[in-house]
């Protein structure tokens, strides 16, 4: 993982719990220009450090690094694809979606219809 999706998930925990960069530097005991440089992924954390961040935010590092995955996963889909409105983006994530559904088990696609369809009136 890299230092800035670690660091952007800190600063969004850190806004979630409502925390200014200074309040919560002090709490995790490092100072504020050091928190900006990790919000920033100009600086590791430490696993003493990830500790203490966990700690405050209530949450275990097992939750934190899925999380992370899931930013990871977010950032690396954005990337890929050219999510504007397009005839072409259409296509593309048509048949990208197309590729992912043709690999999955009968389970996983009927798990899939549920999820899309359940809210639905059709």
């Amino acid at each position: 993982m890299s230092d800035l999706l670690i660091g952007r998930l800190i600063k969004e925990l850190r806004k979630k719990n409502n925390m200014t960069m200074v309040d919560f530097a002090k709490k995790i005991k490092i100072s504020q220009p050091s928190l900006s440089k990790i919000e920033s992924g100009r600086q590791e954390v430490t696993f003493s450090l990830l500790e203490s961040i966990c700690k405050e935010f209530g949450i275990t590092r097992s939750q934190f690094f899925q999380m992370l995955e899931r930013d990871n996963i977010y950032h690396q889909t954005s990337l890929t694809l050219n999510f504007e409105e397009s005839v072409d983006a259409n296509k593309e994530i048509e048949h990208k979606i197309g590729k992912l559904v043709s690999k999955m088990t009968f389970e996983q696609k009927r798990a899939l219809f549920i999820f899309l369809f359940s809210n639905s009136r059709e």
